[in-house]
C-alpha cells in the first residue's frame, strides 16, 4: 500500500518579528529625518552652527543605519518557503543575509535535485565586540549553492531560532544530510554593519581553541549590551521628569 504524499507546509517569518522590524525602521528613519530638518534649520538660521553640523552627522549616521535595517525588513517581509509534496519553493529576497550579498531569487526545487543543506557558524569581531551567526546554503546535485538563510546573534539573549525547524523539515523530505562545516572568521567591518564581508563557503573550519575564544567573546559582548541598556534605564530613571 502506497503512503500518503506528505502535505504542503508554508514558512514565513512570525508576523510579530515583521511588524516589530518595521516599527524599528519607522523610528530610525523618523529620527534622521528630525535631525536633518534640525541641522537645516541652524544652518539656514545660521544659529549654533557647530552644533547643526553635530546633528547633521548624527542624521547622516541614522540615514545609513536606516538603510541598513530597512534591508533586513525587506528579508524578513519577502522570506518565504514552501514545502510542497515533490518540490521545494523559495521565495529568497535579497535582504535575508546582512552580511553575504544573495541575490534575490525565485525557485522551485525537486527534492531529488538536492544534495544537502550544509550550515556553518561565522563569527564576526569589530571595535573589541563580536558577533555571531549560523548560516545555511543549499547544495543542488549540478553543485550550485543557493544561499537559503541565517539565524543571527548566537550566543546571547537576543538570537534568533527560526530556522531550524524549517531545515530538519527540508532534510527530511528530501532525504538529504544536513552538512556541518564547522566555524569560519569573517571580516566585521564598522560595528557590524558596514563594509562586513563573508569568507568564502569553502573556507577551512578554524581551530577549536579559536573557536570556543570567539563564542566567550560573543557571549560576552551580548551581556555587556544587556548591561549598558539597564544602565541607560537606571540613568533615565534618576534624572527624574523632562
Amino acid at each position: 500500500m502506497m503512503s500518503a504524499p506528505s502535505p504542503t507546509t508554508e514558512f514565513r517569518i512570525p508576523l510579530g518579528m515583521r511588524l516589530f522590524s518595521l516599527f524599528v525602521v519607522a523610528v530610525v528613519a523618523a529620527a534622521s529625518a528630525g535631525l536633518t530638518i534640525v541641522a537645516a534649520f541652524l544652518l539656514a538660521t545660521r544659529q549654533a552652527t557647530t552644533v547643526a553640523f553635530v546633528v547633521a552627522a548624527c542624521g547622516i549616521f541614522l540615514a545609513a543605519l536606516a538603510g541598513y535595517v530597512a534591508r533586513d525588513l525587506r528579508g524578513k517581509l519577502g522570506l518565504r518557503v514552501v514545502l510542497a509534496p515533490d518540490a521545494l519553493v523559495l521565495d529568497l529576497p535579497g535582504g535575508r543575509s546582512l552580511i553575504h550579498r544573495p541575490p534575490p531569487q525565485r525557485l522551485t526545487i525537486a527534492y531529488a535535485d538536492i544534495a544537502a543543506i550544509e550550515t556553518r557558524l561565522e563569527a564576526y569581531r569589530t571595535l573589541a565586540m563580536a558577533m555571531m551567526q549560523r548560516a545555511y546554503v543549499l547544495r543542488r546535485k549540478s553543485g550550485e549553492l543557493i544561499f537559503l538563510f541565517e539565524e543571527r546573534a548566537l550566543a546571547t539573549v537576543y538570537a534568533s531560532a527560526f530556522f531550524s525547524k524549517l531545515v530538519t523539515d527540508i532534510t527530511a523530505r528530501a532525504n538529504v544530510p544536513l552538512r556541518d562545516l564547522g566555524m569560519v572568521e569573517g571580516n566585521g567591518g564598522v560595528l557590524g554593519v558596514w563594509g562586513t564581508h563573508a569568507p568564502d563557503w569553502a573556507a577551512p573550519t578554524l581551530p577549536l581553541a579559536l573557536q570556543a575564544r570567539l563564542w566567550r567573546h560573543a557571549a560576552l559582548t551580548g551581556t555587556l549590551s544587556i548591561v549598558v541598556i539597564i544602565l541607560a534605564l537606571i540613568v533615565r530613571l534618576l534624572s527624574g521628569p523632562l
